[in-house]
């Protein structure tokens, strides 16, 4: 009987071999084990909110002139126009190609014109194919836009449409399209980068147009 008890008191010191479900018995829970317990089980912080990354990047633009769709697209499927646009952006043009309304134009342009936060991951300069294919459309003409610029080894495709529409006696130009790279580490600092620089370009051509059309 006295071994049963003493048996039974040593058991309450030590504890039961399996701790019960629910909150702990006061005799097992060590001090900082205890303040752990009665302030709540540890919190996980919330994820930060998700941003849709995997959309392109757009690119938006429109420009009138004081001419027709037509004297307009004389000039941008002119070689020497093309030439001494790239010029205006201080580009080397490498290859320029005119074949009746299509043109191929290869050039290397400095990033200088596009700001800072976007140049860091293009470098100096970037190697631009830009390529279209005029075609009638109503009173005015429509290329596919297709632009390729190659950015620390990866290819930022540049897709849309550009428009000559008749306005007035004038002409409107509309630029729209996406850029986007396949670069999970660089994509969208390559793909605004690239978008900044289609914006330069169109700039230049539109500051060497009005002077040609004027």
């Amino acid at each position: 009987m006295e071994a049963s008890a003493e048996l039974a008191r040593l058991t309450w010191r030590a504890g039961p071999t399996h701790l019960p479900h629910g909150p702990l018995p006061r005799v097992y829970v060590s001090p900082c084990l205890r303040t752990a317990w009665t302030s709540g089980p540890p919190t996980r912080e919330p994820p930060p909110a998700s941003r849709d990354d995997d959309g392109p990047v757009a690119i938006d633009s429109s420009h009138t002139y004081p001419a027709a769709p037509d004297a307009v697209l004389a000039l941008l499927t002119d070689e020497a126009f093309l030439r001494e646009r790239a010029t205006a952006l201080g580009a080397q043009a490498q290859e320029v190609t005119v074949d009746g309304r299509s043109t191929s134009v290869r050039f290397a342009a400095p990033t200088a014109g596009i700001p800072p936060v976007f140049a860091r991951f293009v470098g100096s300069s970037v190697s631009v194919v830009e390529r279209t294919s005029w075609t009638p459309d109503g009173d005015g003409y429509r290329t596919a836009l297709d632009i390729r610029a190659e950015v620390f080894g990866r290819t930022v495709e540049v897709t849309g449409e550009r428009r000559l529409t008749a306005a007035g006696a004038g002409t409107t130009s509309t630029v729209t399209g996406d850029a986007r790279v396949d670069a999970p580490l660089i994509g969208r600092q390559a793909e605004g980068a690239v978008r900044e620089l289609v914006g330069v370009v169109l700039k230049r051509e539109d500051e060497l147009l009005r002077r040609k059309l004027s």
